[in-house]
């Protein structure tokens, strides 16, 4: 089942209508079925706010990820915190997380280059002050 589909599943089960996800996020009807049938590459945020429109954790939307917990010390063993965590992580969330990094890279260059050309601007103004 892709995000969209876990998306739709979640909101029927909850009986949340589009039209209120959609109202919330600020976002058009066909922006939000677009998500729904997979036609639109979110990125982690408007993920994480359906999620909270939702009332479901992120990570059933994006995959089976799973942290588990397991008590290791017995009544015979000695040392250790006696507690093993283990994160599974989804190629999906891998791949989603990757995109967002993606995404934060492009758009970090871009104000870098709009800060270049401010500095500029601003050093161009102040030479026709004086």
């Amino acid at each position: 089942m892709n995000i969209g589909e876990k998306i739709r599943t979640h909101r029927k089960q909850k009986d949340i209508k589009d039209q209120t996800i959609y109202d919330k996020l600020g976002i058009s009807q066909s922006t939000f079925s677009k998500m729904e049938n997979d036609q639109y590459k979110m990125d982690i945020t408007t993920l994480k706010n359906i999620a909270k429109e939702l009332d479901v954790d992120i990570a059933k939307l994006i995959g089976e990820d799973k942290i588990s917990i397991n008590h290791t010390n017995t009544d015979n063993s000695s040392g250790g915190s006696g507690i093993v965590v283990t994160n599974t992580y989804s190629d999906k969330l891998i791949l989603a997380l990757e995109n967002q990094v993606g995404l934060l890279k492009e758009q970090n260059l871009f104000l870098k280059d709009q800060n270049t050309s401010l500095k500029t601007e601003n050093e161009q103004l102040k030479q026709k002050v004086k």
